[in-house]
């Protein structure tokens, strides 16, 4: 099919030789239009005389500028191939030319720079005023009538009818209010339709408020509305330039109507997504859908612009191919925003934090509100909103507290110098036991040790953990073990110490001196190897332990 496409094009391209073949392609394509003997394919062939190149399915205003401009001929004269040049060494020929309201108005053809002739921009210009200079002509006799829809709903109206008023003639002006009255009964009669069939099939809109429902339907009924307005334009008659100027505002429309509507889709869709996230123990699609969703908005403005960007007729593959040719250049003015781009997708894919977990991320600590397509908000526990951009949060060390399997506290419990070694290690098998008891501690892992003489305390080392994910809870944890601490310490009556500062005076007379250097060397070694004898260290201090029964009796006592 493709091959035949081409083929038959390239018969066209060679039939545009000179002025000849090309007034010959045109008219005679056109005849087949006026028989209806293969329209669509007849108009396009009859197109290639405006743009050779041209492919595809003919838009509205197309087909005007090929009716106005078969009507003008078929008034001004019956076309005679002889009078018409083969060989030319200039690059224009003028089939006619006149003056109108001051204007020089003319048909010609030029040669492009394929070597191929036609039709002149002069000529499509000059369909804006030719109808108007031939209005009260007739056309020329024997040559077949080219008779639009334009030309029957114009002949329902009364000769009077025919005047002109306001710059359109009256007839036009009734047509226009039958076509708003008829695109606002489609309006109303669609977004009722609609609404029926969401409501039926879908229970989505059911179970959410009418707003969401509202903000479908209208965009869908400007649809209808504007859609209607552009099926009717081609009934108008309007003059080339004018029927252009209204095709394309309402084409433009009826884009940004879809895309509105496209719009609405996609936000139905990530809330109905998002709900169903949220019902799951996964935080990960919680972030996905929202990034998802921002990623198909931007994608949808994109292909919109594009869009409105074709019906204004700007060259859009010229548009892409500058993109690749300055690639480089815009790749380089916005490489934050590409930083930031690929940053998002880094953070969906490597999952340093859900949302909902505290994070810190250098200097900020708070909690992961929102990951979106250009940035990261993190609500901080001063309750304010932090955006970091997702190129400057990846190339961060984020450390996520949300993803701790156990929330741990290390402190240090100071005891008076005047505690006896018996009581300081009752103190701290105490603890122990408070940590065994306690619910959300491990049991497999905690250290309650005496870890070193301060300056003004005898220092306890504790640490200890707790089975939770969630900081209330945490806190709430802690508080309990704290108070146990203190109730244990009132009821040993052990006393926590506080810098203190003892001033000791020397006094000479009373120094004793020692007598025997082996006297005193001896009395140490006796009183340590005493005390080994009768220790009171724990046998099983229960931290790492791994057997059942290091959790049993007490076992402070002889070694």
């Amino acid at each position: 099919m493709k091959i035949l496409l081409f083929a038959l094009l390239s018969l066209n391209l060679l039939a545009l030789e000179n002025p000849r073949q090309t007034m010959k392609v045109f008219l005679k394509s056109m005849v087949n239009v006026k028989k209806e003997v293969d329209v669509s394919k007849s108009y396009q062939k009859a197109y290639t005389t405006i743009s050779p190149k041209f492919t595809g399915n003919l838009t509205p205003s197309q087909k005007k500028v090929l009716n106005e401009l078969i009507q003008t001929f078929d008034k001004i004269e019956k076309v005679n191939y002889a009078n018409i040049p083969e060989k030319l060494t200039s690059d224009k020929w003028i089939y006619d030319k006149r003056n109108y309201d001051g204007k020089s108005i003319e048909i010609s053809l030029i040669r492009n720079k394929d070597n191929k002739w036609i039709f002149s921009k002069e000529t499509i210009d000059s369909l804006n005023y030719y109808p108007d200079y031939f209005i009260n002509k007739k056309y020329v006799e024997g040559v077949e009538k080219l008779t639009t829809v334009s030309d029957k709903i114009k002949s329902l109206y009364p000769a009077s009818f025919q005047k002109e008023f306001l710059f359109l003639y009256i007839w036009q002006w009734c047509s226009i209010f039958i076509y708003i009255f008829m695109a606002y009964i489609l309006e109303v009669v669609s977004k009722i339709v609609v609404k029926f069939i969401l409501n039926s099939k879908f229970n989505f809109f059911k179970n959410h408020s009418k707003d969401i429902m509202e903000g479908l339907l209208t965009p869908i009924g400007k649809l209808a509305f504007f859609s209607t307005l552009i099926f009717g334009l081609g009934y108008l008659d309007f003059r080339v330039g004018t029927f252009n100027f209204f095709s394309k505002a309402l084409l433009i429309v009826t884009t940004i109507c879809v895309m509105w509507i496209a719009r609405k889709v996609i936000g139905v869709i990530s809330l109905s997504f998002l709900e169903k996230s949220q019902e799951t123990e996964s935080k990960f699609d919680d972030i996905l859908v929202p990034l998802i969703a921002k990623t198909a908005y931007v994608l949808l403005y994109c292909i919109t612009g594009l869009i409105i960007a074709s019906h204004l007729e700007i060259d859009v593959r010229g548009i892409v191919a500058g993109l690749g040719i300055g690639g480089l250049a815009f790749a380089f003015a916005a490489k934050d925003t590409l930083a930031n781009f690929f940053g998002s997708i880094m953070l969906v894919l490597d999952r340093p934090f859900d949302i909902g977990d505290v994070i810190t991320a250098g200097d900020v600590e708070g909690v992961v509100m929102e990951v979106g397509f250009r940035s990261t908000r993190i609500r901080t526990f001063y309750d304010s909103i932090i955006t970091i951009s997702n190129g400057a949060l990846v190339g961060r060390s984020i450390d996520n507290k949300g993803k701790r399997r156990y929330r741990r506290l290390t402190t240090t419990l100071g005891l008076e110098y005047s505690t006896s070694p018996k009581r300081v290690e009752a103190f701290c098998e105490g603890i122990r036991q408070l940590i065994i008891n306690h619910k959300w501690t491990r049991k497999d892992n905690f250290h309650v040790y005496f870890t070193n003489f301060g300056a003004s305390s005898l220092d306890i080392n504790l640490t200890v953990y707790w089975e939770t994910n969630d900081y209330s809870r945490e806190q709430m944890e802690k508080h309990r073990l704290m108070i146990d601490i203190l109730r244990l310490a009132n009821e040993m009556k052990i006393n926590f110490a506080f810098p203190t500062q003892t001033l000791h005076l020397f006094n000479e007379d009373s120094t004793e001196q020692p007598q025997d250097k082996d006297m005193y060397l001896d009395e140490g070694i006796d009183t340590a190897k005493n005390l080994i004898k009768h220790s009171i260290s724990l046998k099983n201090p229960r931290s790492n332990a791994n057997e059942k029964d290091q959790f049993g009796n007490n076992d402070i006592g002889n070694g």
